[in-house]
């Protein structure tokens, strides 16, 4: 999901997951398994697939 990040996170994909559970402003996530990157998303643009990433939407 492109677009929308207001914040990046050094954690792990169920840390990923509680953080945007967690606050009100989060609508979806990206998580960058390589990297241990979560991105918080305040809005969800397309979907696409992408090799590495893993998404979830509120």
């Amino acid at each position: 999901m492109p677009g929308g990040d207001y914040r990046r996170l050094k954690t792990n994909f169920l840390g990923c997951y509680l953080e945007c559970e967690v606050n009100n402003i989060c609508r979806a996530f990206s998580y960058v398994r390589k990297k241990r990157e979560c991105w918080l998303k305040h809005s969800i643009g397309p979907v696409s697939v992408k090799p590495g990433v893993d998404s979830g939407m509120k």
